[in-house]
């Protein structure tokens, strides 16, 4: 019998469904799984999204299927999504994975490849340590484009010794990586256009869908809450489910509601998950009188798909007010997945035109923070033939599964892993 592989992946902030976290690498795992390979994944033990730990354990295994493993190491903690905490938390990752990682090999065997994961540069470090000490491949994925975004953005300027620290990690991981995967829709444009990497050496490999296993999670309607079923079982239903965050569109959401209701274009509006704005958007509900809002907790991730199956309009965007250059590279988020193979039309608040949401045919583009814009695209839909409106969620689904099945995008990575 032919011997699995073991691949390692860091990743700081992955974690199995029912944690809440980046779940990328998990569904990769379980293809991987399938192919014939053992999967260990290290993430934190703090999760970045609740605040709070999956485990205090310094270290917890979890096994998320019959060769995948989870390692999660406990990390420092943090209130906020910035400041010295935050990157306390960052150091932590990386020194308790090079603590840990020589029982994990001991107990699972050693490597045959190492795939540091950013967000944070530091993940970086981690694998390429352990690929060194095991004499196998690195392979660097890039998610975020650190500092480049803080200066984009004007949160730090160039000489910003974060920044300079952080540029010095990625030229390091760059040069000594035999591969890099980007999840950005162009983040090859900024690997190899801005920091000169040959294009043989990088990889667009974008959020994995696995559409069967969503396709059965639209089943689960019974599973969600008694106040959502309610609210989403009649009208014409526009859906925001994920994090309550100042960068997405929670609160233009809710101004447009605000100018529909007086427009007297009666549509509905769900917002489901967590976050910084909540309060503010509660507050916003009461003060304006709005009617048709419901704003409803956190669900399981395996529900995510029977919620959006009864949308008639996602929204969600991607933006730095004032700043449009931030995101010039594409996004990758696992948000427009879900949305565009939901059979929903997506509204995205977007800068670019060339972004899969419009190219995909499963959506329209809105100007980012212009809550006037919005309500005009939704009162469009909403006056659209429901057969043409649904259009838009039928030329999106074909797009996933011929752009980010899970199948697919795992031969790339395999590829990426083992070959390029």
């Amino acid at each position: 019998m032919k011997q699995r592989k073991t691949i390692w992946i860091i990743d700081h902030y992955s974690s199995e469904p029912q944690y809440g976290g980046i779940s990328r690498q998990y569904d990769f795992a379980k293809e991987l799984d399938r192919r014939g390979y053992n999967v260990i994944i290290f993430a934190s033990g703090f999760s970045h999204y609740t605040h709070s730990y999956i485990s205090e354990k310094e270290i917890f295994l979890s096994k998320a299927s019959k060769h995948v493993r989870y390692v999660y190491v406990k990390t420092t903690s943090y209130n906020e999504n910035n400041g010295k905490d935050r990157a306390l938390n960052m150091v932590s990752f990386l020194m308790q994975v090079l603590r840990h990682e020589k029982a994990v090999a001991k107990r699972y065997g050693k490597p045959d490849v190492v795939e540091g994961a950013s967000v944070h540069p530091l993940a970086w470090i981690a694998a390429y340590r352990i690929a060194k000490k095991y004499k196998v491949r690195f392979v660097a994925e890039v998610r975020d484009f650190w500092p480049q975004m803080w200066i984009d953005s004007g949160t730090k300027k160039a000489s910003d010794p974060m920044c300079v620290f952080f540029r010095a990690i990625e030229n390091f991981a760059f040069r000594k990586a035999e591969h890099i995967i980007c999840s950005p829709y162009h983040g090859d444009r900024y690997v190899c256009g801005e920091r000169g990497v040959p294009k043989d050496k990088v990889s667009i490999i974008g959020q994995p869908m696995d559409c069967e296993e969503y396709d059965r999670n639209r089943e689960r309607f019974e599973e969600l809450p008694a106040d959502i079923r309610e609210f989403v079982s009649d009208g014409f239903v526009c859906m925001f489910a994920g994090y309550f965050m100042g960068y997405d569109c929670v609160n233009v959401m809710l101004e447009a509601q605000n100018i529909l209701q007086e427009n007297g274009i009666s549509v509905k509006m769900i917002f489901v998950g967590s976050g910084e704005e909540e309060e503010n958007m509660r507050r916003y509900v009461r003060e304006h009188e709005l009617k048709n809002v419901l704003i409803s907790g956190r669900i399981p991730r395996t529900d995510v798909p029977a919620l959006l199956s009864r949308a008639d309009v996602c929204i969600t965007q991607m933006d730095c007010k004032g700043k449009e250059n931030v995101f010039r590279f594409g996004v990758s988020k696992l948000k427009i997945n879900d949305y565009l193979y939901s059979g929903a039309c997506t509204l995205f608040g977007f800068q670019f035109d060339d972004d899969e949401v419009v190219q995909s045919g499963g959506g329209i583009r809105f100007q980012p923070h212009d809550a006037h814009d919005l309500a005009e695209k939704i009162t469009f839909l909403y006056q659209l033939e429901e057969e043409e409106r649904k259009k838009y969620g039928e030329r999106a689904r074909v797009y996933m599964r011929n752009s980010h099945s899970v199948e697919m995008l795992t031969d790339r990575l395999l590829e990426a892993l083992f070959q390029a």
